[in-house]
């Protein structure tokens, strides 16, 4: 339910704020932020159909053409997945901060980098670093709770 309204809030602010600013992949922070928490739990399947339907939705919804988006978010939670799954679970809970902070990062690097790859890249780099610097805030919020949660966990 929470990735529905990251999703749904995350469609709202692209609405209200009308191609004035790029708006962070909410969505897809939740994603990364529920395959991290997820200790015991080794089927990750939910997160490729979650992202897979996030994905085509927004294709479907602002891109025009399906797949861009699919792909990208797809991409992401199998680089999430590969990677977490190398470390141990002891080593999970510490001393991970830039690991967690580089995965979170790919959640917004991937996704809108597609497009501006397959389409060409003369107007869209510009909205690319926009949207890079508008992700950093969400990104370190993200990794305040996820801090909180395994300090939590920990205790």
């Amino acid at each position: 339910m929470l990735l529905v309204i990251l999703w749904l809030v995350q469609d709202l602010l692209t609405v209200f704020i009308g191609g004035g600013m790029q708006i962070p992949g909410f969505f897809m922070l939740g994603v990364a932020y529920k395959l991290l928490i997820d200790e015991g739990n080794d089927d990750s399947l939910w997160a490729i159909w979650s992202a897979f339907a996030g994905g085509a939705l927004w294709d479907l919804r602002w891109v025009g053409i399906p797949g861009f988006f699919t792909l990208g978010y797809v991409a992401v939670v199998l680089v999430i997945i590969q990677v977490w799954g190398l470390i141990p679970p002891q080593g999970r809970i510490s001393g991970t901060g830039w690991l967690v902070f580089i995965l979170l990062e790919i959640t917004q690097l991937i996704p809108p980098m597609l497009p501006v790859l397959i389409l060409g890249g003369n107007i869209g780099w510009s909205y690319f670093l926009y949207q890079q610097a508008y992700s950093l805030p969400a990104i370190f919020v993200t990794m305040a709770i996820y801090s909180q949660k395994v300090r939590d966990m920990k205790v």
